[in-house]
């Protein structure tokens, strides 16, 4: 490697760089430029409050960097997420947070994993199929032929798993077309399925179907009038060997109070992402959920999550005492993070899966301990924040016999 000329033109881009090979005992030493940035960017993780033994990775991330590069032309945010790649030793995140800031990074552009991959999988199918597979997930980005509503990726990613089985079917049966699908067809690929399974398929083929009408890829909607029937689970409860001493297996303080915070008040995984420190009022033992398009929830803490919510706060203000980060749960990367991120959903489901359980189980156990409490549902929409048809659901499956039918259903 030769350190970047900023005026040289580019010939060619270049592959990324194998940083494995790489030997740190014997560096290129720094040009006055380098070692400039360098001495930089100590001063910028103390001003922010880091320690030095807790940085020492990014540190000698950048060191190798501009040793082998030089700091006169904008480092690749490539170079720098393969750098600290290489090894557990090596941390790239406040790298490129200081490099952004500094101007002197080539971001990569920005590929969402959960299109690229439906796109792939899309890509994989037959000519047709994939063509017209592409076509419905141009309509779902809102880059179909008309305007159009878009969806999450994370849900384009969902139709796609749910429908391309059922597509592959029709395929090596020796359908070569989507136009030839018929209703008939469908019901018969729904046939085997059961519960989510046959929901997912459902719903995904319904979105197919209309979007390729939409496009005039189709002349007529087979899935419009195919109607799926399936029984509702009622929701059961946990065994108590699996809840007892359930907070006493974890070990570390962050954890805990996610886990307490849906065990105890039946919040979603989801929303304890979206929690900002200032919803957390510790002087009145309340702790505000932000709701998307419904009004704003409040969980009044009780003693064990508010004493937990107390040493957390503790912990997080005493390892990231100058994050600007102002979400409620935080790790060491999304502290170190000039764009703020929320916990990783990831994240937030680790402590459960240490336990052998489901954040959906404890939460529906809660529901459903508090229902046989109580036979009344509009406890349980003020407690903990739910739709009337879910407080209805959880009381009929806690009291069976108290539940009359609805004499005008149909």
């Amino acid at each position: 490697m030769h350190l970047v000329d900023p005026a040289q033109g580019v010939l060619f881009d270049a592959a990324i760089r194998d940083w494995r090979r790489l030997t740190e005992a014997d560096l290129p030493r720094l040009t006055d430029s380098a070692a400039a940035l360098a001495a930089d960017f100590n001063r910028y993780v103390t001003d922010r409050g880091w320690k030095i033994e807790d940085v020492r990775g990014s540190i000698r991330v950048l060191r190798i960097l501009v040793a082998h590069l030089g700091a006169d032309a904008p480092i690749r945010e490539v170079d720098v997420r393969a750098l600290a790649a290489s090894s557990s030793n090596h941390q790239g995140a406040r790298v490129i947070d200081y490099l952004r800031r500094q101007g002197l990074l080539v971001s990569d552009q920005a590929v969402d994993a959960d299109l690229a991959r439906a796109r792939s999988i899309a890509a994989s199918l037959t000519p047709k199929f994939a063509d017209m597979t592409s076509a419905w997930i141009d309509v779902l980005t809102g880059q179909g032929s008309r305007p159009s509503r878009t969806v999450s990726n994370a849900r384009i990613y969902g139709y796609i798993q749910a429908v391309v089985p059922i597509l592959r079917q029709w395929s090596a049966a020796g359908v070569g077309d989507l136009r030839e699908i018929t209703k008939d067809d469908i019901e018969a690929a729904l046939q085997p399925l059961e519960g989510s399974a046959a929901r997912s398929v459902h719903v995904g083929l319904r979105s197919l179907f209309r979007a390729l009408k939409r496009e005039r890829l189709i002349f007529r909607d087979p899935a419009r009038k195919v109607i799926l029937k399936i029984s509702r689970r009622l929701p059961a409860s946990l065994p108590t060997d699996q809840l007892r001493g359930l907070l006493d297996h974890i070990p570390d303080t962050r954890s805990r109070l996610i886990v307490a915070l849906i065990a105890i008040h039946a919040l979603r995984p989801g929303e304890l992402r979206t929690l900002l420190l200032d919803d957390l009022d510790r002087s009145l033992g309340r702790l505000s959920v932000r709701r998307q398009g419904r009004p704003d929830h409040v969980v009044f803490l009780e003693e064990i999550t508010l004493n937990l919510a107390t040493a957390w706060v503790c912990e997080r203000s005493r390892q990231w005492s100058r994050t600007t980060n102002p979400h409620l749960f935080v790790t060491r990367q999304t502290a170190a993070s000039d764009h703020n991120p929320p916990l990783s959903d990831c994240a937030i489901r680790r402590p459960f899966s240490r336990l052998g359980l489901k954040p959906g189980q404890l939460r529906e156990d809660r529901l459903l301990d508090e229902a046989k409490e109580t036979a009344d549902p509009v406890h349980l929409m003020r407690v903990f924040g739910v739709s009337s048809a879910t407080a209805i659901r959880y009381v009929a499956a806690a009291h069976p016999a108290d539940i009359r039918p609805d004499p005008i259903a149909p």
